[in-house]
């Protein structure tokens, strides 16, 4: 006779798609939302740092004014909504992790509102190609392992 107790055997499993795909996650927005929150809480230290660059004769061609100029736009608020979408995002990827599906939610919304953010700050048009097709190949793949996350437990 089989152990009732036993809800080891009927747990969901993470597939390894799912599994890679989320560590790419928790890479990508973990750094942007660190990256992010950076220049939002030393945003006039870092547009300074970006201007001394810009004139440099090394590293001029990485920073160039219209790059700068875009940052000053976005402004220290831009970063901080940036920060808080990339944290969102990052709650989402942990809850998938833990195979919540409100998780999807999260990660879904926040990344969807990240590709309109510079048009709503005015620092940009719609969003690139590349992005949106990026968004797209994560929202896709995760909402494809939504079956994982409803997989009913048998008692």
């Amino acid at each position: 006779m089989e152990n009732p107790f036993n809800t080891q055997q009927n747990k969901p499993e993470r597939s390894t798609l799912l599994t890679v795909f989320l560590v790419l996650t928790f890479i990508g927005s973990g750094l942007l939302f660190f990256s992010s929150g950076f220049i939002s809480v030393f945003f006039n230290h870092t547009v300074e740092l970006m201007h001394d660059f810009a004139d440099d004769e090394t590293w001029g061609a990485f920073f160039n004014q219209a790059s700068i100029d875009q940052m000053e736009k976005a402004g220290k608020l831009g970063y901080a909504l940036f920060a808080i979408l990339y944290l969102a995002s990052l709650i989402g990827a942990f809850l998938m992790w833990k195979l919540n599906k409100r998780g999807f939610h999260f990660y879904a919304g926040a990344q969807i509102i990240i590709l309109f953010v510079p048009i709503m700050l005015g620092t940009g048009g719609f969003p690139g190609i590349f992005a949106t097709l990026l968004t797209a190949l994560f929202i896709f793949v995760y909402a494809r392992e939504l079956k994982v996350f409803e997989k009913p437990i048998e008692e």
